[in-house]
């Protein structure tokens, strides 16, 4: 606070917080021996006796003001403040690039000497009260020096120097420190720096109001103070400020205007209003340069900065809005009603002109209401009151729904705007997919109408088929004309719906099963229960065997609206076989040239690739019985070779050699039919491999063992040894795998064959005819027509002298011994 023609004391008051202040700073009181932040009512309540009030400065450096205290209690009271002594710190010297200056506190505040010439004051001189020093420079050098709010150091050191001469040349005259690193620079701020003024003042106090388009527009008038300096100007309902500076606007509010910034008020043409801002106070506080001078001694004049709020630096302006118009009332009405749906009043200055024109549309709820057209209405406002009309009409919304009829997915919403009767058409949409798949209308039919004073809503229904199905292959089996022929289909299915959308459970497909135009057989399905694989089967009904007819395969009974089949998969054609169920007649001379026998098993088709034919085959290897003599064996090692190209091993093959019963040993117990005996030849091999579905099979039948008794050359087979059969009465060995012809037989040529049963998916057997010829007996008898090939002659010998011609060239005296037991 300031005290006229009594000098002055540090601004003191009580902050937010309730805390009290001087100069901005927090003060201290003592409450038992502890500082604290003081307050009033504590100072008078808990603070000790003798106190003192200080500042954290104070308490730093733990020294009082009594000065200070007077003036506070003065102001406490309240007293008029009186002038007291300045407070004088001599902190010492301070040394920067060869110069030496001192450091100084006046009342506890950072200090500088304005006087380098004269001597430096010692602690505690006398010095006069610190007075104004008002000179710009001085106050930009404390602003922009040390400890000022614009310091531009950061080394203490060099800012006390530095600031201190820059002060002493302003003051004294003093040419030193030029040379410092930031002298030039202070120095260019001390010259040139921002204007640090408060003054705040508009150049336009009084302005006038004229009226400018559909407002009232005051004159401009410019705040004329510091660009960081500022003022607060606050306008009621119905005034508007401008800031032309920064383009904002407020209304009923307040607005912060910077130094140097333009602004006008703005109001209604309706508003009449006396405006004035009031007092309105610099937003900033002033900056002043402060001296005190020795009371004696020629010490030199030390000086300060110090901010402070000046009661007086205010200004104000005020402005007249008077009313100047007429009311405009703007009717928007339903023309098919005549009810005012909308009405808009507007002022408007007499003698201006006017111009309205319908809006575009209005709404009511759900309802939306377009002008009949969009001519505008124009004119002058003069002494009455104005009146203008539009007429609408009511528009509805026509919304066109395009859904999926199966699962009722929306393909496409479109809506349209008419006005209430109008008339209205609309078709369904061609160009709607699903996939690869275009939509079809359930119904093309128009649907047409007029609007009356509802929306409307229009849904046309579509599909596409349930999914698509195709024949991917057609399988038919041989087999016997009495059993049928096996057939089996391959299809496959495209889902273009999900399985459990409405219609999978009705829409119905049948597979038929056709010989030429004659249908054989049908399997009824609907979409959902056709499988991907069927079995179906040529009736034996008007089968032959060994035959060959073209089958037929399709899809029908179906709405192609439903279910999709490609016209190239709705069918399938190939051959079905019956079995030949022949009997191949060969000798073994021609097994010899490796003879091999084809039927069809199976035939296949698809619709990208031809009918194909998959066969078994035959081979039998077998080789000729050689002529002989009788009681002398033969082997015999048949190979039969059967391959299957679908995999199938239909039958257990099996070989029986038919032979005249007379070529048989009395003793062997094999079957006798039709006076040949029926031998069944052993598989001495059976290979069986599956390679990709191709079956291959490797057997060799060979003749059954048989067992030689000693002595008498009786035949058994393995069965009548092992069961101990009563005729063997000599020790038995073994025979090998030979089929022995009795020892006194007829010579001659006999039919001999080797038969197979069934075999393979034809069912075809086998009769492989040989002939065995006995040209010679085994031991040569006196009736004997062939002795010179018989093998052995029997003659009578004398036990004594089997050999009166000497003894034979190669038999021993073991030998002879034997002949003569």
């Amino acid at each position: 606070m300031e005290s006229k023609n009594k000098g002055s004391i540090e601004t003191f008051g009580v902050n937010d917080e309730g805390y009290l202040e001087i100069g901005g700073e927090i003060l201290y009181m003592s409450v038992n021996g502890k500082r604290v932040p003081a307050t009033l009512e504590g100072l008078f309540k808990e603070g000790d006796k003798n106190q003192e009030l200080l500042t954290k400065a104070d308490l730093d450096s733990k020294k009082n003001s009594n000065a200070f205290i007077s003036t506070l209690v003065s102001f406490v009271k309240p007293q008029i403040a009186k002038a007291s002594s300045v407070k004088i710190e001599y902190k010492g010297i301070v040394s920067y690039g060869g110069n030496i200056v001192g450091d100084f506190r006046v009342n506890g505040k950072q200090a500088f000497c304005f006087q380098h010439s004269k001597p430096t004051p010692p602690t505690g001189a006398s010095y006069e009260k610190e007075i104004p020093y008002n000179n710009a420079r001085v106050q930009r050098a404390l602003y922009y020096g040390w400890g000022g709010e614009g310091n531009i150091f950061k080394n203490k050191a060099e800012g006390i120097v530095t600031t201190s001469l820059i002060l002493d040349r302003i003051y004294s005259g003093g040419s030193t420190g030029k040379s410092l690193p930031n002298y030039d620079k202070l120095w260019d701020l001390v010259v040139n720096g921002k204007d640090l003024d408060r003054g705040i003042s508009f150049n336009n106090r009084n302005l006038s109001v004229t009226v400018k388009g559909e407002k009232q527009v005051s004159q401009t008038t410019k705040l004329e103070t510091a660009s960081n300096n500022y003022v607060k100007v606050s306008v009621p309902s119905g005034i508007t400020i401008v800031n032309e500076s920064t383009g904002k606007k407020i209304t009923n509010g307040t607005m912060k205007i910077y130094g140097g910034e333009k602004i006008h008020l703005e109001a209604g043409l309706d508003k009449g209003y006396s405006y004035s801002t009031g007092t309105l106070k610099s937003g900033l506080k002033s900056f002043q340069p402060l001296i005190t001078k020795p009371s004696g001694g020629g010490y030199q004049v030390l000086g300060f900065g110090e901010w402070y709020t000046d009661p007086n630096n205010t200004t104000s302006f005020k402005a007249e809005f008077k009313v100047r118009q007429r009311k405009i009332t703007v009717q928007h009405i339903d023309r098919y009603t005549n009810k005012v749906l909308k009405t808009e009043e507007y002022k408007r200055t007499i003698g201006s002109t006017y111009s309205f024109q319908p809006k575009d549309s209005i709404n009511q709820g759900d309802n939306k209401f377009v002008p009949e057209n969009h001519k505008s209405k124009s004119g002058t406002v003069g002494n009455k009151d104005v009146t203008i009309k539009f007429y609408y009409n009511l528009q509805r919304k026509i919304t066109v729904l395009h859904k999926d009829n199966r699962d009722q997915t929306l393909l496409k919403k479109e809506v349209y705007t008419k006005n209430r009767g109008d008339s209205y058409s609309y078709s369904p949409l061609k160009n709607l997919k699903k996939g690869e798949y275009t939509y079809r209308p359930v119904s093309a039919k128009n649907k047409t109408g007029t609007v009356g004073k509802n929306n409307i809503t229009i849904t046309f229904y579509y599909d596409v088929p349930l999914m698509k199905v195709k024949l991917d292959k057609l399988q038919i089996y041989t087999d016997n004309s009495t059993t049928g022929l096996p057939v089996k289909v391959s299809l496959s299915k495209k889902l273009i719906y999900n399985l459990d959308t409405k219609g999978f459970d009705t829409a119905k497909i049948n597979v038929s099963l056709y010989q030429g135009k004659n249908k054989l057989e049908t399997k009824a399905y609907t979409a959902k229960s056709l499988p991907d694989k069927l079995d179906m089967k040529v009736p034996s009904k008007g089968l032959k065997v060994n035959q060959k007819k073209p089958y037929t395969v399709k899809f029908e009974g179906f709405n192609k609206n439903d279910i999709d089949v490609p016209s190239d998969t709705a069918n399938l054609t190939t051959d079905g076989y019956t079995s030949s169920e022949e009997t191949v007649k060969l000798n073994v001379k021609q097994t010899l040239e490796g003879y091999k026998i084809s039927h069809v098993v199976m035939t296949e088709i698809t619709p990208t690739t031809p009918m194909k034919i998959y066969n078994e085959f035959f081979t039998f290897t077998g080789t000729e019985i050689p002529v002989q003599k009788t009681g002398y064996g033969t082997e015999q090692h048949i190979d039969f070779s059967y391959k299957n190209e679908i995999g199938v091993d239909d039958t257990e093959s099996k070989l029986v050699f038919h032979t005249p019963s007379n070529l048989i040993d009395s003793f062997l117990d094999y079957p006798i039919k039709n006076n040949e005996a029926l031998i069944t030849m052993d598989k001495t091999k059976d290979k069986k491999e599956v390679d990709k579905s191709v079956l291959t099979r490797q057997t060799t039948f060979s003749y059954p063992h048989v067992n030689v008794e000693k002595e008498t050359g009786y035949l058994f087979n393995d069965k009548q040894v092992k069961d101990k059969d009563k005729h063997i009465t000599k020790s038995i060995i073994d025979g090998g795998r030979k089929f022995y012809t009795p020892i006194w037989t007829d010579l001659g040529k006999y039919k001999v064959s080797y038969q197979s049963n069934d075999l393979g998916v034809n069912d075809v057997k086998f009769i492989l005819n040989d002939t065995l010829e006995l040209n010679a007996f085994m031991y040569s008898h006196m009736d004997s027509n062939t002795k010179s090939k018989d093998e052995i002659l029997l003659t009578p010998i004398n036990a004594d002298d089997p050999f009166p011609n000497g003894i034979p060239k190669g038999w021993t005296s073991q030998d002879m011994k034997w002949l003569q037991q």
